[in-house]
């Protein structure tokens, strides 16, 4: 017994019986919405929120205001597929006015290809004159379209990650620049690490991890010293994260230090430093000072 239900829904999608819908997945159907009557900027994110792409416009003389639509296929109310686009005939006053009058009229077949043929170009000047009229919101973090976010966080060297997700550019991009006017501060360094790792870094100021390589004072070599030039602790700082540092890839550890590097004043040195961990690794000193070393070349073959 065959399917009632079945066939319908597949004579419905346009696919004869038997086979099955393109892509193997049921195309969507929505409902043509009532465009007549409106703005045709209006028109087109009235049919954004249905689901449907962007329209195409066909231009025409009529008798209604400039700008607004006067005709629409598919009609108001019928059940298309997702992927239909919609052609609204929009009225305008044509280029062809600013003719002499004799090609003004529409009498002969010459005429009326003119008429038709001037469409095409004052379609295109008036993409060019929304494009540039809607250049200020270009520069809105909220506004402005998704693929010129890292175009404008490259003009305040703000690095967007490529994983982050859009309300999160858009929000950090927004709150950026107001960073600036406290730019070298530990409170402006410590926002833009929360911003990029998600936790709140503590930064210790005239601080360093190490202590100066003293023998047989502070400790033995390559147990508890390490050897380092003078440091002025006026102008050292650690950035401490509490997290682990294996809860970090390479990339993003890479990128953490763009971020301090970037931020911090130019005469000073930093040090970063994560959550204390298990140490694996062998913690016998490689010298002890009035001890003989093993060398290489000494030991058994």
């Amino acid at each position: 017994m065959v399917d009632r239900n079945l066939m319908a829904s597949r004579a419905n999608s346009g696919n004869p019986p038997g086979n099955p819908p393109r892509g193997g997945q049921r195309v969507r159907k929505l409902v043509v919405p009532e465009l007549t009557g409106m703005p045709y900027r209006d028109a087109c994110i009235v049919l954004e929120q249905a689901g449907f792409a962007p329209p195409v416009p066909r231009y025409m003389q009529a008798y209604a205001l400039e700008g607004h639509v006067v005709g629409q296929t598919p009609i108001r109310g019928q059940l298309v597929d997702g992927t239909t686009v919609c052609e609204l005939s929009v009225a305008k006053q044509s280029w062809v006015r600013f003719l002499p009058q004799l090609f003004q009229e529409q009498t002969s077949g010459d005429n009326h290809i003119l008429h038709e043929y001037l469409w095409i170009f004052q379609q295109l000047n008036d993409k060019v004159t929304q494009v540039v009229d809607r250049m200020p919101q270009l520069f809105r973090p909220l506004e402005t379209d998704p693929r010129f976010l890292d175009w404008l966080a490259s003009w305040i060297a703000l690095h967007l990650d490529p994983d982050w997700p859009e309300e999160k550019k858009r929000k950090w991009l927004r709150f950026a620049p107001t960073l600036y006017s406290i730019r070298g501060t530990r409170a402006a360094l410590t926002a833009l690490l929360e911003m990029y790792v998600g936790v709140r870094p503590e930064i210790r100021e005239n601080d360093w991890p190490f202590e100066p390589f003293r023998v047989g004072i502070t400790g033995e070599i390559g147990v508890s010293t390490t050897i380092l030039p003078p440091m002025d602790f006026a102008h050292c700082f650690v950035v401490h994260l509490p997290m682990a540092d294996n809860a970090l890839t390479d990339d993003q550890i890479i990128r953490i230090h763009r971020v301090i590097q970037a931020e911090k004043p130019a005469h000073t040195n930093y040090f970063l430093t994560f959550e204390q961990q298990e140490q694996s690794y062998d913690s016998s000193p490689f010298m002890t000072i009035g001890e003989d070393p093993l060398l290489e070349d000494d030991s058994p073959a």
